[in-house]
């Protein structure tokens, strides 16, 4: 076996050769590119991809304002009265501890 080993000689040359220039004149072929902008059809998708997701944003925002009504529907007219009714319809038992409860409630004698 050869003691004289040049790394030198291996993986240095490249297995192929481009014209003079290739490489300037294909970085300027894509500058040009980049410069000029999107093409037309690339344009009328990314404007049709814009208004779907305009119209998209606007139904969700829609369901949203469905499921958390921010505006709760009319509360009923004697609303109270119903809740004395019911207060007049219980045994003079349930009367007395629901008062006796209602009493002690330190939230609402605050």
């Amino acid at each position: 076996m050869k003691k004289d080993f040049d790394f030198d000689r291996i993986g240095k040359r490249m297995p192929y050769k481009t014209p003079q220039g290739f490489f300037d004149e294909m970085e300027a072929n894509i500058w040009k590119e980049v410069q000029s902008g999107l093409s037309p059809t690339r344009k009328r998708k990314t404007h049709r991809l814009h208004i779907f997701a305009g119209a998209l944003a606007v139904a969700a925002s829609i369901a949203l304002l469905l499921v958390f009504n921010p505006f709760p529907f009319k509360k009923q007219a004697g609303s109270f009265s119903k809740v004395e009714q019911a207060f007049a319809n219980l045994s003079q038992e349930d009367q007395a501890y629901m008062l006796s409860v209602y009493q002690e409630d330190i939230f609402m004698n605050e």
